[in-house]
This record gives structure tokens, C-alpha cells and sequence, in this order.
């Protein structure tokens, strides 16, 4: 870092991180239901 920068506040810190947290569910989310709906898929399209 140059000494002309300065640091982000802890309160834009926390900003990042929770956008960061958000992305990351969402994520998370999309690929749980991709493979559930799969499963679905599976089990209409090839039975039980």
C-alpha cells in the first residue's frame, strides 16, 4: 500500500463483506436448486 492511500473503514469493511456473504448465497442457492431440480427431473422423466 502507498502511504498517500488510505485504509477502508471498518464500516466499509463490513460493507464488503456482507456483499461478499450475499454473492456467495446466492451461489450457494442457484446450485442447490439446479440440482434439485434435476432430481425432479430425473424422477419424472425415469421413474421411480
Amino acid at each position: 500500500m502507498q502511504p498517500s492511500e488510505t485504509s477502508p473503514s471498518p464500516q466499509d469493511r463490513r460493507a464488503a463483506q456482507r456483499a461478499a456473504n450475499r454473492r456467495l448465497g446466492w451461489i450457494l442457492l442457484s446450485i442447490v436448486v439446479v440440482f434439485f431440480l434435476g432430481f425432479v427431473a430425473k424422477t419424472m422423466f425415469l421413474g421411480s
